[in-house]
């Protein structure tokens, strides 16, 4: 009789628990049915519509993106969506652009480069043309051949907000804010390397003081005797082997954070070979000695960079012989370039070479340049990446609307769970023999 009883409490439990499912599923699908079919809006009046679809008890909201998101907005749909609504958006129908896809994937992303006035470079990837303009005009325009492989646009400095658009995709790149950039400390013999390469850089807008060994105990100086540390200076630049009192410093300046630049045979100095990224090998003339070439470079005489360290990247080469490379030493960096008499290309070259001397060796200084970070920019506005960041907040694009009154709104372990019941019941019943 226990064992009756206990399988008769057993079928009433399970009968209960049956009809409360069976009312949980038709109470889900009244109040389902009360919130209507899905609600469609454009992005470009969802700010207009957002108040009442948050007030609305609204099961599924599909926005069509005929214009840009702004990220206030998106935030605003994936907070209906942890309301539990179910959020979705489409690409625009309309026939695609000349320019290429109406949404395209567009990443944009700005940053500073380490020289004086910090002029601005831009790298962008996307698969439609991409124009740039800032808070006073158009700027510049990527076409999709070159963009769709990546590419960099150098743009000065902007006026106002920086943005970029691509098909309806428009977004607003963060310009980091410019650093303060210490003094160029420049050591080696006095000569013709060591004038042109301090007017370089001066004429660049570098700030640039110099010790430069002239005979035992006869040197020249330009700026101060101070301390060698980042506190003072953002690159050393040695020219040759004659390091003189600066060579008991470098290494501990390079590790501490600072750049060090090292031309033509100057890594073989005793104080700086630990630290180098190669060993510079014998002198070579070049083949070509004449700087009105596509490769200025390559008619200046050569130390080869030779025994490459294993941390170290190589950056340049001509024919088989390695030209420059770069390791990190610390918190610093060093580059080495194996090129020697640098001041021939800006005497003998054509109607561009002093501009191009200048520029190269602002861009050698400035790619191992100490610099202090910049402020963060906390403006929520710039964002490089809307469309990725569309997807990321509110999943990939669909093709088709869905529709909210459809059987997704049952869980899907809802139908099976009271067949269970009822199964189980009726298995307990016919086992002990009842009806």
């Amino acid at each position: 009789m226990e064992r009756a009883s206990r399988d008769a409490f057993m079928e009433r439990a399970l009968r209960a628990l049956s009809f409360a499912l069976i009312a949980f599923a038709l109470w889900r699908l009244f109040t389902a049915a009360g919130d209507g079919d899905v609600v469609r809006v454009r992005s470009s009046s969802l700010a207009r519509d957002l108040p009442s679809i948050e007030s609305a008890r609204t099961a599924a909201l599909h926005v069509e993106m005929d214009a840009a998101l702004p990220p206030a907005e998106r935030d605003a749909l994936v907070a209906v969506a942890h309301a539990g609504t179910r959020v979705t958006w489409s690409a625009p129908r309309a026939t695609l652009s000349r320019q290429g896809a109406a949404m395209p994937p567009l990443a944009a992303v700005a940053e500073r480069a380490r020289e004086p006035g910090g002029p601005v470079r831009i790298a962008v990837t996307s698969a439609a043309d991409v124009a740039f303009s800032d808070g006073l005009a158009a700027l510049d325009t990527v076409r999709a051949t070159a963009a769709i492989r990546g590419a960099t646009v150098s743009v000065g400095e902007p006026s106002g907000a920086l943005g970029a658009v691509s098909g309806a995709v428009r977004a607003f790149i963060r310009v980091p804010a410019a650093a303060a950039l210490h003094p160029v400390l420049v050591v080696g013999r006095a000569g013709w390397e060591a004038k042109f390469a301090v007017a370089a850089l001066e004429e660049r807008g570098w700030t640039v003081e110099a010790r430069l060994f002239v005979a035992p105990g006869a040197d020249v100086t330009q700026g101060s005797r101070g301390a060698i540390d980042t506190s003072r200076y953002a690159v050393i630049v040695a020219l040759d082997t004659t390091l003189g009192s600066v060579a008991a410093s470098v290494v501990r300046f390079v590790r501490q954070g600072g750049g060090l630049v090292l031309l033509a045979g100057a890594a073989n100095a005793p104080a700086v070979r630990a630290i180098a990224p190669a060993r510079a090998g014998a002198r070579r003339l070049a083949d070509v000695r004449a700087f009105d070439v596509a490769e200025p470079v390559n008619a200046m005489a050569l130390y080869p960079l030779e025994g490459l360290r294993g941390d170290a990247v190589p950056l340049s080469t001509r024919g088989a012989l390695l030209t420059v490379a770069a390791r990190r030493e610390g918190a610093g960096r060093v580059l080495q370039a194996g090129f020697d008499e640098t001041w021939r290309w800006r005497m003998q070259g054509g109607a561009d070479a002093v501009a191009a001397h200048r520029a190269w060796w602002s861009r050698m200084v400035a790619s191992v340049a100490a610099a202090p970070l910049p402020p963060a920019d906390e403006s929520p506005a710039a964002e490089g990446a809307p469309l990725a960041r569309l997807v990321d907040a509110l999943g990939p694009a669909v093709a088709i609307a869905p529709d909210a009154s459809g059987p997704h709104r049952l869980p899907g372990w809802l139908l099976p769970a009271i067949l269970l019941c009822l199964l189980a019941e009726w298995a307990s019943r016919r086992w002990r023999g009842a009806r």
